[in-house]
């Protein structure tokens, strides 16, 4: 279940204040605070919570607003006790099917290292295909319909 991180809950968990929820194991990564901070600082980086049984084990959304050219760049992140199950998978299509009904969004791009290799083949499974090798990162793009 995707769970919308709203600005003040964002600033808090950016300053480290966990309060009022209940992180899963190994949640939040090293990653959390920047996405909150970004969360926090910018409206159109739309953040929701990825929560599993009351727990919340991960992050996605956008960095940004789709921009003039129908774009957006997703981000996303899971404790490392919650990978391998699909709930990744789950989350970044059910941002994807989000996206898909805002309007003039078309086209939905994520950076992924390299040598990240389950969420390579996560967004491969989802339909994204290589549109830039950028050594370290790889960039996948999807076309929305």
């Amino acid at each position: 279940m995707l769970r919308p991180l709203g600005p003040d809950p964002a600033r808090a968990i950016a300053d480290g204040d966990y309060s009022g929820l209940t992180a899963g194991t190994t949640w939040p990564t090293e990653t959390t605070a920047l996405v909150a901070m970004r969360a926090a600082a910018d409206p159109d980086a739309l953040t929701w919570l990825i929560v599993r049984e009351g727990l919340v084990i991960g992050e996605c959304g956008l960095k940004h607003a789709p921009g003039p050219d129908g774009s957006t760049e997703i981000g996303y992140g899971m404790g490392a006790a919650w990978r391998a199950n699909g709930y990744g998978t789950e989350a970044v299509r059910g941002l994807v099917d989000w996206l898909g009904n805002l309007p003039g969004c078309r086209r939905v791009t994520a950076e992924v290292h390299e040598t990240n290799l389950p969420s390579r083949r996560l967004l491969e499974r989802l339909g994204f295909t290589i549109d830039l090798l950028a050594s370290p990162y790889v960039w996948y793009a999807l076309a929305l319909t």
